[in-house]
């Protein structure tokens, strides 16, 4: 289920109908407000914002990730904007914590291949769960346990509070620890799409997991687990610890 946030009648309509003509189920309301009314009462997979690239709409956003943690939020920004006019830009909205930012001109093509890239990290856990059991839905890795059934993720016992992105990216670090990986490679295998130019994207998000591990008290700097290695990319480091990666 899908929810659409939008006070544009041109653009929502244009969002409604390619919705609708790939046969997705969504709710549509024209403020935030609304919406927090509606996720009261809704779960939501995924959530599309419009924004108008102002600051106020990047700290409603904030808000709605805060409040939303388990739920990926795309913004969609409409107005083009020159860089000496604009508030903000993408790599604001990535560090408010989106999952996906889509600027310029409505593009049906890119909109809807950016929901089944979502989607699609959406039904493995279902499938998962239908043909190889509860037992095939908990990673161990090191000092990471992360349980696909309830959506939690812990660092030595202790809960991570994560965003639905964020969990996606340790989800896939524990099922491969160790393993060295490109920038690229997690576009395509956490966010679903491969497109250069939005490494930044990955690097605002392993930034932001590094700090919620760092805030764990019972593991001294659990940031440092999530490794760079200059020129490739980012890995999982748990040398040294007892390591049982199950569905993997």
């Amino acid at each position: 289920m899908i929810l659409v946030i939008s006070s544009a009648n041109q653009l929502q309509q244009l969002m409604t109908q390619c919705l609708s003509k790939h046969c997705f189920l969504y709710d549509v309301v024209s403020n935030f407000d609304s919406a927090e009314s509606l996720l009261s009462m809704q779960r939501y997979s995924l959530i599309i914002v419009q924004s108008q690239g102002k600051a106020s709409c990047i700290e409603r956003i904030t808000s709605l990730i805060q409040r939303n943690p388990d739920v990926w939020i795309m913004a969609l920004d409409s107005v083009c904007k020159d860089a000496q006019s604009a508030e903000v830009d993408d790599v604001d909205y990535y560090d408010a914590g989106v999952d996906d930012y889509l600027m310029g001109p409505f593009n049906e093509r890119v909109f809807i291949a950016r929901i089944k890239a979502h989607m699609r990290r959406c039904m493995p856990i279902l499938s998962t769960s239908r043909i190889q059991g509860s037992e095939a839905q908990r990673i161990e890795a090191g000092p990471f346990s992360v349980d696909l059934r309830y959506h939690r993720a812990t660092l030595n016992g202790q809960t991570l509070e994560l965003t639905a992105r964020e969990f996606s990216l340790i989800e896939y670090f524990c099922r491969h620890p160790n393993q060295v990986f490109s920038r690229i490679q997690l576009l395509s295998e956490v966010w679903g799409y491969n497109h250069e130019g939005y490494e930044h994207t990955v690097n605002s998000h392993i930034n932001r997991l590094r700090a919620k591990l760092d805030s764990i008290s019972s593991f001294k700097n659990g940031g440092q687990l999530v490794q760079t290695v200059w020129g490739v990319g980012y890995k999982l480091d748990v040398t040294g610890h007892v390591t049982s990666a199950l569905s993997a």
